[in-house]
């Protein structure tokens, strides 16, 4: 695993032998490494699967691609069950806890000897492949990392996304229209979004051991227009929004967003105390494509602001960063980027650079400010974000021994 952002500071926490989490559906889980490399996951507290090393090893390396001599192998890892059986929803959860533990690599080797009727539900989702290594069993697979962080074979009820804000399966490419101030352009059309109040999104940060989640923002509901309200209303946020104004002109801001397809307003909350606001739009649509030009069809932009001040600080704020880029990704996997234009010389540009691994395209007008050009791609978010920072610093020690 290669991560070349470098101003990029991953995600951090500690890996205790015992490490405790939740699942979206808010099922409690644990994760426990034995001495002797066993990691044993519980759900709701009751043990339902170990993965277990064996003493072989299997390539991971791609054989079209690395040459033998510097080709990686890993140890197998066996799957036993407690019981005689285990649901494709708590495989997959399984699954999750093993990731969280081994971040340090892309691929990992699964023996499915004692429980081969979990070969097709892998294979078919994507969440794992077979082998390039001849040396390989029929029960051999390999798990793929960033497969996993794409939601490939969530089921409903544990997926990241809460509610039906993406295009798939199967949203049709219709072709649609918009023409607005400094915008007009030819753009596929867009699924309805989720009733306000909605949640959108919600995953569980090890970091900070508390459930981020992003919902709707539902102008109606007094807490969300108060908090809403006071948070535009507030110097340091104004500077980069300039958005300070009475209640009739934050009412009628959300109300030209909730009416406006390419957008989507969103209150981020940890443990259900409200924490900030974020958007998430359409790129074509927005005026960035007319300043910055080159977006696909089904690109993203993003905003966002931290109101509460105790909500503040870089763990946080990368993990909001994170998820929020999470949800755009996974509501749309025909989304190759998506980009960003924060007003230039905010104390902001910095944090975003250590938050994500952005590519920084320099600043550019817009009509209302200078603002700078960040864009995230795809294959890079979902190959480094989440990294723990030991495997990022590791790297980077080795990179200065070269």
């Amino acid at each position: 695993m290669i991560t070349y952002a470098v101003g990029y500071e991953p995600e951090q926490y500690d890996l205790p032998a015992t490490l405790l989490f939740r699942l979206p559906d808010d099922t409690p889980a644990t994760s426990t490494q034995t001495a002797s490399g066993t990691i044993e996951v519980a759900l709701a507290r009751i043990p339902v699967a170990a993965f277990a090393p064996l003493d072989r090893v299997l390539r991971v390396s791609p054989h079209d691609i690395v040459n033998a001599d510097r080709a990686q192998r890993l140890p197998v890892l066996e799957l036993q069950l407690a019981s005689p059986t285990l649901s494709d929803a708590d495989l997959w959860a399984c699954i999750y806890a093993l990731w969280l533990r081994r971040f340090d690599t892309d691929f990992l080797p699964l023996s499915l000897a004692r429980n081969t009727s979990a070969l097709p539900y892998l294979l078919n989702t994507g969440l794992a492949c077979a082998p390039d290594d001849d040396a390989h069993g029929p029960t051999d697979v390999l798990l793929l990392r960033t497969a996993f962080w794409q939601a490939a074979g969530a089921p409903p009820e544990r997926n990241w996304l809460r509610t039906a804000v993406t295009s798939l399966p199967s949203f049709p490419s219709v072709p649609s229209f918009t023409r607005a101030p400094n915008v007009c352009t030819v753009h596929p059309l867009r699924p309805p979004k989720p009733a306000p109040g909605t949640k959108l999104y919600t995953r569980y940060i090890v970091a900070v051991g508390q459930t981020l989640s992003l919902t709707h923002i539902n102008a109606a509901d007094a807490r969300h227009f108060e908090a809403y309200s006071r948070w535009q209303n507030s110097e340091r946020v104004n500077k980069g929004w300039g958005e300070r104004g009475d209640d009739a002109h934050h009412r009628a801001y959300l109300a030209r967003g909730l009416a406006d397809r390419h957008i989507m307003g969103f209150v981020i909350e940890w443990d259900g105390e409200l924490a900030g606001y974020g958007e998430a739009s359409w790129a074509k649509e927005d005026h960035i494509s007319t300043f910055v030009g080159g977006l696909g069809d089904y690109d993203q932009a993003t905003h966002l602001l931290i109101g509460e001040e105790r909500f503040r600080g870089h763990t946080r704020f990368a993990a909001i960063e994170m998820s929020m880029h999470h949800m755009c990704f996974l509501r749309e996997p025909r989304t190759n980027v998506i980009v960003a234009e924060p007003r230039a010389g905010l104390p902001i540009i910095p944090k975003l650079v250590r938050a994500l691994p952005f590519e920084v395209h320099g600043s550019f007008e817009l009509p209302h400010k200078r603002a700078v050009h960040f864009a995230l791609r795809r294959q890079r978010f979902f190959e480094e974000v989440f990294l723990p920072a030991a495997s990022l610093s590791a790297l980077q020690r080795a990179v200065k021994q070269i």
